[in-house]
């Protein structure tokens, strides 16, 4: 058996696949800075038992940064605590691998996938028709879904727990302080 992770927006999601990568059982919850929580009571409601679980495959974003650290965390953890193995793949391709996707990314950004090509981040609406979620859409959106990883999963990288990171595309947003820090608490 298979169970698949969503977690990068704020529709969790989880899903059950057979070794034939059919759908098994899937599930969601709209949990905005709940995700481990959702992903927990899903996978209870699935399958309270996971004998059998050979592959856990996550969502690696782009999407909410700790959202999508919780589903890696998830999938590595309980595949290491299984003797599995672990795979992932991207938020556009939960999505749709044959349309454009837009994902939201920060201050009003779009991270852009075009089939074929690579994420390009951009402010303005591209022309053409888009699938994906945030402000562009005005409520007809259509988020990642761990139900989607069934025709993907046959072409996924299987890895070692340890092996499986998220998919960052752009540079951390913090600030460096303005005077160092020292050994003890004294500043310089």
């Amino acid at each position: 058996m298979i169970v698949a992770f969503s977690t990068s927006s704020p529709w969790t999601s989880v899903a059950l696949f057979d070794e034939r990568y059919e759908l098994v059982a899937s599930g969601r919850l709209l949990a905005p800075m709940r995700a481990s929580e959702a992903c927990l009571t899903i996978l209870e409601q699935l399958s309270p038992d996971l004998a059998g679980v050979n592959l856990f495959v996550a969502d690696l974003g782009p999407g909410s940064f700790t959202g999508v650290r919780v589903g890696v965390t998830l999938a590595k953890t309980m595949a290491f605590t299984k003797g599995a193995s672990v795979a992932g793949a991207d938020s556009f391709d939960l999505i749709s691998t044959g349309q454009t996707v837009a994902l939201p990314s920060k201050k009003g950004e779009y991270f852009v996938r075009r089939p074929g090509q690579e994420p390009v981040r951009q402010v303005e609406r591209p022309d053409g028709e888009l699938i994906g979620f945030g402000p562009w859409f005005e409520g007809d959106e259509t988020f990642p879904d761990a139900s989607r990883f069934g025709p993907l999963l046959g072409s996924l990288t299987v890895l070692e727990p340890e092996a499986l990171v998220p998919a960052y595309l752009i540079e951390p947003s913090i600030t460096m302080p303005k005077k160092p820090y020292l050994a003890g608490g004294s500043s310089v």
